[in-house]
């Protein structure tokens, strides 16, 4: 079983960029059934984002009564451990909510089950000054232990904007892997590079 963790600030992306991950994870899986759950942290009674994962045939386990916004908590946990010992899916892709710092939850997670975790961050181009003016130190905690960062919305702002920000998203995680890319438009498979590495 292997799991990642998918961080953004809200509107970021991130639902766009899941379908078309899980799409590539279903694909290229080796195991028959069930190869790939996704644990969907809603806040509030009605998840919008579960319905469209499961639309598009998606198997969502839905983190209700629980967070994974900050630390991982029990549930988390909880919903982990029954997906492995039930399902035995080949992966789990967290979607944590858009106000989530991933490498607490990653640190937990990898505490508790003993199973690396990706972190796969997506940072919003077009709103990337005005949120990172307002909540510079949660937008920087939601990329800076990234694996792989997707710099979203690109074809809504100037190339040198982009490069601005990017050079910025370098400075706070020079390890990351960085890809530009319209998560609501087809993404090269060799965005999801990083998952093999």
């Amino acid at each position: 079983m292997k799991i990642l963790l998918l961080s953004g600030f809200l509107g970021s992306g991130k639902t766009s960029a899941l379908l078309q991950l899980a799409a590539y994870l279903v694909r290229g899986s080796q195991k028959e059934g069930t190869s790939v759950m996704i644990i969907e942290n809603e806040i509030g009674e009605v998840g919008v984002d579960d319905k469209v994962l499961k639309a598009r045939g998606l198997q969502v386990k839905e983190l209700f009564a629980g967070c994974a916004c900050c630390t991982g908590g029990a549930d988390l946990l909880a919903d982990i451990r029954t997906l492995r010992d039930t399902v035995a899916p080949e992966w789990i892709v967290i979607e944590a909510t858009g106000v989530a710092y991933p490498l607490q939850i990653k640190e937990n997670v990898e505490a508790c089950f003993r199973i690396p975790v990706k972190i796969l961050a997506v940072a919003d181009a077009k709103r990337w000054k005005r949120l990172h003016a307002y909540m510079a130190q949660l937008i920087e905690g939601q990329v800076d232990s990234a694996d792989c960062i997707l710099l979203n919305k690109v074809d809504l702002v100037e190339t040198a904007e982009a490069d601005a920000i990017e050079a910025e998203l370098r400075g706070y995680n020079p390890g990351a892997e960085i890809r530009r890319v319209v998560a609501n438009q087809p993404v090269d498979d060799s965005v999801w590079a990083f998952l093999d590495r």
